[in-house]
């Protein structure tokens, strides 16, 4: 119901859910903390971050509960509670779930695995907020390299990596690294997109623009 937009009918729905469970005895944990992940997601949909933080924490102390310190489902839960943190301003809270987030998907998956790319970017994001550009460099570029051995990765959000570097790079005044991968975002969208697009037109504005800076 949530991806309809009817947030009120989905908070409805998963609390009278949680609700049931435990006056009927049906209590299942697992499927208790899956519904207050919901009831959290919905929240942060709706932009009321601190009912989602609330139902993020109960949500990741269940799994704790349920299993362990090192499940995959704890790292989903502290990268959504990272991003919320990031929305708020709070950036070293932010910096500290996406970290734990990354350390337990290195024990499970390969370094190369094409879901470190969004944790990454998440990373370099939350660095680039806070003016710490070679940290949010180090992270982006770690992203771009394992989308660009991914099949499962969109090209148009490899442009999008691209483009964040741009941008890092302008902002510390290196013009030249900032062309190099305009223009390679550049070819990655005229290949996908029509000419007329607006991501199209907007790149190679900002190939001209760079371009002045170097003349």
């Amino acid at each position: 119901m949530d991806n309809k937009g009817d947030y009120e009918a989905s908070l409805k729905w998963h609390k009278k859910c949680i609700q049931i469970k435990n006056e009927t005895r049906l209590i299942n944990n697992s499927s208790i903390a899956y519904n207050y992940n919901s009831i959290a997601n919905v929240y942060q949909k709706q932009g009321d971050y601190k009912q989602a933080l609330e139902y993020y924490s109960k949500t990741l102390n269940l799994f704790k509960e349920i299993f362990g310190e090192n499940h995959s489902d704890i790292a989903m839960c502290l990268n959504n509670m990272a991003c919320i943190y990031a929305s708020e301003k709070r950036y070293s809270e932010a910096l500290e779930c996406h970290h734990k987030a990354l350390i337990i998907k290195k024990s499970h998956l390969p370094d190369d695995h094409f879901d470190f790319s969004a944790t990454h970017n998440n990373l370099a994001i939350v660095y680039d907020y806070m003016s710490q550009f070679d940290l949010a460099l180090e992270h982006f570029n770690v992203s771009l390299t394992i989308k660009s051995k991914s099949t499962f990765i969109n090209q148009l959000d490899t442009a999008l990596t691209l483009k964040n570097i741009d941008l890092i790079y302008e902002m510390k005044e290196d013009v030249l690294q900032a062309k190099s991968f305009y223009k390679r975002a550049a070819v990655i969208r005229h290949h996908i997109l029509s000419a007329t697009h607006c991501d199209v037109i907007q790149i190679e504005r900002d190939i001209n623009r760079i371009s002045i800076k170097i003349k």
